[in-house]
């Protein structure tokens, strides 16, 4: 018995609400539309004895898009209640558009670390892709819908494939992963229909053509023993696969209770969608199969070019749309980590990801709202007290990472690695050269920023000649490396910790730092100077400071 397998899309009616026309008389012979502004106390009485159609009545700004004749403006002009008369001119894009969903993942947070998905292979599953739209690059693709190319003559492929990787031209709209190779995979026909035997071709091709990501952005009611077995060959072959979670009412029962298939399968990405508040949207499938929500609401994207649609773009939702924002991100994240397998990769978004609804994972919105990357860092984790500190850090090129691309946040840090990270916050000279250290020859990576440090008075050695770059640094050291080397002003009449007393060397240092809120003490209101401090704790530290100036 065959079964069918339909791509799931949301039509909506849009009804743009607007004033009703209102006419004086027909008697518009030489037409002209203008944008009048006028007392709003007087109304739009001036315009009973003239013919006019209305447009737009802007009752807050007290003006009036209107089409007049030619001839009746003079009589405009000279009305009191006129304030001012413009005409109502064409207005074109001269840029490409950065849709609500596009900032939503937080993909223009990740332009500084240079992502865009280069190298990535992206199979979209779907009714093929418009090869010959000005702001997409098909790398290339396969056609199972028999007797068709790859080229989509429906519009919804070309739709997901402009969410993940339009092209950044300056045109149209731009995608999440702009340099991704994208590739068409026809399954499904001119109606957005298809069989399983095409899907299970698909994704066959997928895999011999070695992809890195599938997007399904299709749902079936029911389970195909076929496709989960096909989709689990490509996860063996180390392929992440996204899937739409499916839109409500498609299927002839209604007590569905998780996502539909295939993103129901073990080990799918599966993507519900939510509105532009972030809220959710109501009409896509959620349930404990769900891994993640995605912007799926009035997205704008690419499409095919028909008789009654000339522009190129269209404005479509359903979780059809989520499916490829979390595609999309995903591609950045395996451009940035090449090594990591999809497991890896899964868990670096999982943790990046934007909590909503109950805390942690749930069944309307998975773990969250996917985002872009944002740091460098492999374990960083967007819901830890320090997240926001590090994200400016890194956007700024402040910090690095460890060769693995940890950032280890409770891992202490050396006296070498504050001083490049302050350094590189005040654009001190970073070239590597000698120092007057023993222990920092010219090849110490922080040996510039050491130097300059000195030089701006805010380091100094010991007393034997050594900086000890690879040492430690203690809560009571780092307040005085931050006290000086951003001088802030300090005030000796104020009240310290009560584990700091005034003969200490760091008082001054701890105290101001205390006072200007960029030091806290423990619960027990100790500073505790002489406990070795982490990594997160200078991030956020020296991100009060940033704050602060």
């Amino acid at each position: 018995m065959k079964e069918w397998v339909k791509v799931c899309l949301i039509a909506f009616l849009v009804v743009a609400v607007t004033p009703s026309l209102v006419t004086a008389s027909t008697e518009i012979e030489d037409p002209k539309r203008v944008i009048l502004t006028y007392e709003k106390d007087e109304g739009l009485g001036f315009l009973d004895e003239i013919p006019h159609t209305i447009h737009h009545n802007y009752e807050r700004l007290g003006a009036v898009a209107v089409t007049v004749n030619q001839d009746d403006l003079p009589l405009l002009e000279n009305e009191e209640a006129v304030t001012s008369i413009e005409e109502d001119q064409q207005v074109k894009v001269s840029a490409q558009q950065e849709g609500w969903g596009y900032t939503s993942v937080g993909t223009q947070k990740s332009e500084h670390l240079g992502l865009a998905g280069d190298g990535v292979k992206v199979a979209v599953i779907d009714t093929g892709i418009n090869t010959n739209h000005p702001d997409l690059k098909v790398t290339g693709g396969a056609s199972f819908v028999e007797g068709e190319t790859f080229v989509d003559d429906n519009g919804h492929g070309t739709h997901v494939a402009g969410i993940i990787g339009a092209l950044d031209d300056d045109e149209g709209t731009i995608g999440i992963a702009p340099k991704a190779q994208l590739y068409a995979v026809k399954v499904l026909d001119q109606d957005g229909n298809g069989l399983v035997s095409s899907v299970l071709a698909g994704i066959e091709w997928a895999i011999e053509k070695e992809m890195d990501i599938i997007n399904l952005s299709l749902t079936a009611c029911t389970p195909s023993d076929l496709t989960k077995q096909a989709l689990q060959d490509a996860k063996d072959a180390g392929i992440i696969v996204v899937a739409a979670s499916g839109n409500r009412d498609v299927c002839t029962y209604n007590d569905v209770t998780d996502v539909l298939y295939p993103a129901r399968y073990p080990g799918i990405v599966s993507v519900g969608a939510v509105e532009e508040d972030q809220s959710d949207s109501g009409y896509t499938y959620g349930g404990p199969s769900l891994d993640f929500t995605a912007p799926g609401m009035n997205i704008k994207s690419t499409y095919i070019t028909t008789e009654d649609q000339q522009s190129g773009y269209e404005t479509l939702s359903g979780s059809s749309m989520a499916a490829p924002h979390v595609t999309g991100v995903l591609t950045l994240y395996k451009e940035m980590f090449p090594e990591f397998d999809k497991d890896e990769l899964l868990n670096i978004a999982i943790n990046n990801s934007l909590d909503l609804g109950e805390d942690g994972k749930d069944n309307i919105y998975g773990h969250g709202m996917i985002q872009a990357p944002t740091t460098p860092f492999s374990d960083f984790e967007r819901d830890r007290w320090y997240s926001v500190a590090l994200e400016l850090m890194a956007r700024n090129n402040w910090i690095s990472g460890y060769r693995d691309a940890s950032f280890m946040p409770q891992k202490e840090i050396t006296r070498e690695e504050v001083v490049s990270i302050i350094g590189r916050i005040l654009d001190l000279d970073n070239e590597k050269r000698e120092t007057r250290f023993s222990d920092v020859p010219k090849e110490t990576f922080g040996s510039g920023y050491i130097d300059s440090a000195v030089d701006a008075g805010f380091v100094n050695g010991y007393p034997d000649g050594t900086f000890r770059p690879k040492d430690s640094v203690t809560r009571g050291d780092i307040a005085i490396l931050i006290h000086y080397a951003f001088n802030i002003e300090e005030d000796k009449e104020l009240e310290s910790f009560p584990d700091i007393s005034t003969e200490d060397y760091y008082y001054d240092s701890v105290t101001t730092l205390k006072d200007s809120g960029i030091v806290n003490g423990y619960p027990d209101g100790t500073f505790r100077p002489m406990e070795n401090i982490s990594r997160s704790e200078v991030v956020y530290m020296l991100y009060k400071v940033i704050e602060l100036k």
